[in-house]
């Protein structure tokens, strides 16, 4: 992702505080099942609110949106859930919690493309993106921004959601060791070089493709996503 952020748009800004929001729900699906997994202090400790300023964290929400923006990308925030995994019921409520964000995520993309389905015609993928309406706009973009973080928190790279789910199936010591600072900070900046890359945007969007064009979507929507998502999100 990345690619020079178009500051100077208020549609740029709809989409960060939109992601905000959706930080807020991955990270309240990871609270939820936790709390649902055993981990009974995490109401007490405020771990399941709708509230961003919950789930702050220095890395995910300063750090490392600061190293993305002086490296050219995108500067958007992530967020943490502070659980305690010694209460939880098995591994695999461990498992379970980390894979509810990326479910979530799932979810989300799920809402936001309903309205942008042929059968509702409310979108006319032959109007250029840069003549469309912004909620359409906005709505593809979010879409096509939510599937890239399923498929990201996927990567089994500490801290990221996919190292999470195995973690629990991994000894103790190698565990700790990768979860010790800077590894996450350096295995995190490590990875957004390769997947610059290896142009892991346009990844996602093949694979989308795949999922969304057997559900009725046609390519002139799918081509429609995309395009929003380069537009309202990378400054393309």
């Amino acid at each position: 992702m990345l690619a020079a952020a178009p500051f100077e748009s208020p549609l740029f800004w709809a989409i960060l505080i939109g992601w905000i929001l959706s930080v807020t729900v991955h990270e309240f699906a990871h609270g939820l099942v936790a709390h649902f997994g055993g981990d009974y202090t995490i109401r007490e400790r405020g771990g399941v609110p709708l509230n961003p300023l919950q789930y702050f964290d220095p890395l995910m929400s300063i750090i490392l949106p600061a190293v993305f923006l002086l490296m050219g990308g995108v500067p958007l925030p992530g967020g943490v859930t502070y659980v305690r995994n010694d209460l939880l019921k098995n591994r695999a409520w461990e498992s379970a919690v980390s894979m509810a964000g990326p479910v979530s995520n799932l979810l989300m993309c799920g809402l936001c493309l309903i309205p942008l389905h042929p059968a509702f015609g409310w979108l006319d993928p032959s109007v250029p993106v840069s003549e469309a309406d912004n909620p359409k706009i906005f709505l593809a973009a979010m879409a096509m921004l939510q599937f890239v973080a399923v498929c990201l928190n996927s990567i089994p790279v500490p801290p990221l959601d996919g190292f999470n789910t195995l973690a629990p199936y991994l000894d103790p010591a190698t565990r700790q060791r990768v979860r010790t600072p800077p590894v996450p900070l350096i295995s995190l900046i490590l990875l957004f070089v390769m997947l610059g890359q290896f142009n892991f945007v346009q990844w996602c969007y093949d694979l989308l493709a795949k999922v969304i064009e057997p559900l009725g979507f046609t390519s002139e929507h799918v081509s429609f996503l995309g395009e929003a998502f380069n537009h309202a999100v990378l400054g393309r």
